[in-house]
């Protein structure tokens, strides 16, 4: 192709080939009019026919790639047709390919691959979550950057490749990363990845091909058999672990594989973990820079000092191990006045019931209450009374009754099937989102490009504050209450459970963490703007939880309302306007938009009497 002749992609003029691959061809081109330089592929004849296939009467510009924003993938900034056939225009990322690196510099260490593994993991795994499978994963395809992060090529394609033909004749990818599923029959999936995923990470350490042959018919009876060579990890420090973990990725069955890269991510994390090597991964390394960077903020701010030296000695001297005195503790309370009094408050109110005399002092409240009840307590009012923020700030007031609400629902559900110590799920309940409503007290403008991610992208909290954090909200959260010495029950409450379907719980922990789950997510449903997105999402819920939870929408409906009413009796204690809440509001409107519909299919089925009749 010339680069002297009008080019055929439009205002972009093309400078030089890249390379050549079995998806097409790749130039380096100038952008003139954005004064930057990018990659064209264009695609082979093969790929051409396919790339011309409409997908329910959406074109190929309508499915590449480019909604997958994720800063270890290569971004799909534009597509078209030419004389030559489609072709895709990527950003232009200067580096080398693993592939090239292998061959180049040999295999890498277990420690030193770790941090290419974790961001790898995690962009697959964003990718999986959109539903989008690459299904051309190998070293060819994952690029170094010159700052040495990889980045993950060819998602431009991932859209429609999953339309190809799966017989032995007329597969797409590479040969030696290809999963059994291409040569049996079976369906194609995110678990395609996985297993193409493994063989890359097997070659990355030991520096061949997991998967070699003398002939293609050779190859192929290795893949279906998933012949494997392990050999070279044996000799290796953490070789064994690190089998065990990709033989999670390699297997021949589908079944036995892991589901997705979020999956093969979580087992990625325990490796790390077990082997002692998180301070070798990326993540890890990101991760501890953000909750540094969160502590000494907090450590400036004029309430956070009080609030964690307050919180430490509570915990400390009410732990499972503590012999402390009531004098001890009383002192502890009475360092803080806007703790006692309200402790006062809330232990002579229905909250904890009726009795004879009312409570005047805190060692009375102390005894009254016993030490597991003062943590939890002490706790709540601390925390929801310093992370009030200014007084104008309406973002984090709703993000904190929202928190006090599910509370309240937590504990419901606790004392709904009798479960131990009920008080402590209201605790869960409102702590479950403490690194949320951290990052809205301390990063604001973080916050807000979480909240544009999540809506663009459609990707969960979790995902998104993880992109942009380089933390996500549940590791931040848990983070902090460790050093505030909470209780392990409250600890694995905050870190949540991870997506999909949620297991019948068997223990009281995990009850709780359920609870508290559940609680949160059904008060966030509570605040979007649209009741049909409110309905779908809430059937979403009760499935995800129907192993845990049994519920059904209309009781959820009942349970948010009498919520709410408990919130407004308690609303003076914990300095909450009820009336003037956004959230409030909003939890207000759902409620009374369901009681509406509901009202009205009870109308509608009742018998009508003509007025001849009469």
């Amino acid at each position: 192709m010339s680069s002297s002749a009008k080019s055929p992609f439009g205002r972009l003029k093309v400078l030089r080939k890249l390379g050549k691959g079995s998806q097409g061809t790749v130039y380096l081109a100038e952008d003139p009019a954005l004064e930057r330089k990018v990659a064209i592929k264009v695609l082979t004849a093969a790929q051409s026919a396919l790339a011309n296939t409409n997908v329910n009467g959406s074109p190929l510009e309508g499915r590449i790639a480019s909604k997958l924003r994720h800063p270890n993938i290569v971004s799909v900034y534009d597509a078209g047709e030419s004389r030559y056939g489609p072709y895709l225009v990527f950003e232009y990322v200067q580096g080398e390919t693993l592939a090239i690196i292998l061959r180049s510099k040999g295999p890498f260490s277990i420690r030193d691959a770790v941090a290419l593994i974790s961001p790898i993991l995690d962009a697959l795994a964003t990718a999986h979550k959109l539903q989008i499978v690459h299904l051309d994963l190998s070293p060819r395809n994952i690029l170094i950057d010159k700052d040495g992060v990889p980045r993950i090529m060819d998602f431009g394609l991932s859209q429609y490749v999953h339309q190809i033909p799966r017989n032995p004749e007329s597969v797409a990818g590479s040969l030696h990363y290809m999963a059994p599923e291409y040569f049996t029959g079976k369906d194609i999936g995110p678990y395609t990845d996985v297993y193409a995923l493994g063989c890359t990470l097997l070659e990355l350490v030991t520096g061949k091909r997991a998967i070699n042959g003398k002939s293609l018919t050779h190859i192929c009876k290795k893949i279906i058999a998933s012949e494997l060579d392990f050999g070279l990890l044996k000799d290796l420090k953490e070789g064994p672990a690190y089998e065990h973990f990709l033989l999670g990725a390699l297997t021949e069955q589908i079944a036995d594989r892991y589901a997705d890269c979020g999956v093969m991510q979580d087992a990625f994390r325990a490796f790390v973990r077990d082997a002692e090597l998180e301070d070798a991964t990326s993540d890890g390394a990101a991760q501890h820079s953000t909750i540094e960077y969160l502590l000494r903020r907090m450590r400036k701010k004029n309430d956070f000092p009080t609030i964690s030296r307050t919180l430490a000695d509570i915990n400390r001297l009410t732990g499972e191990d503590s012999e402390a005195s009531v004098e001890k503790l009383t002192d502890v309370i009475l360092r803080d006045f806007a703790l006692t009094s309200k402790l006062l408050k809330l232990v002579n109110s229905s909250f904890y019931g009726s009795r004879a005399s009312e409570i005047t002092n805190i060692s009375e409240a102390v005894v009254f209450l016993g030490l597991d009840q003062v943590r939890m307590t002490a706790n709540s009012l601390t925390f929801f009374g310093h992370m009030k923020g200014d007084s104008n700030d309406a973002l984090l007031k709703d993000s904190m009754t929202r928190s006090f609400l599910s509370g309240l629902i937590s504990r419901y559900l606790a004392k709904r099937i009798r479960l131990h110590g009920s008080e402590e799920a209201f605790i869960c309940g409102m702590f479950q989102s403490l690194g949320e409503n951290l990052v809205i007290f301390y990063f604001r403008d973080e916050y807000d490009e979480i909240r544009s991610l999540m809506q663009s992208d459609a990707i969960d909290k979790q995902a998104a504050s993880r992109s942009v954090l380089g933390v996500n909200y549940a590791t931040l959260g848990t983070t902090v209450a460790e050093t505030w010495h909470l209780p392990e029950t409250l600890l694995i409450a905050i870190n949540g459970i991870p997506g999909g379907m949620v297991h019948e719980t068997t223990s009281r922990d995990e009850h709780l963490r359920d609870f508290a789950v559940f609680a949160n997510e059904l008060c966030e449903i509570a605040s979007l703007a649209e009741q049909d997105a409110r309905d779908s999402m809430l059937d979403t819920l009760l499935l995800r939880f129907a192993a845990s939870i049994e519920l059904d929408a209309g009781f959820c409906i009942r349970l948010m309302n009498s919520g709410l009413e408990k919130l407004e009796q308690y609303s003076p204690l914990f300095e909450i306007n009820v009336q003037t809440s956004e959230y409030c509001l909003a939890v207000r409107n759902w409620i009374e938009q369901c009681y509406e519909i509901e009202n009205d299919m009870v109308d509608d089925a009742s018998p009508q009497v003509s007025s001849g009749s009469q």
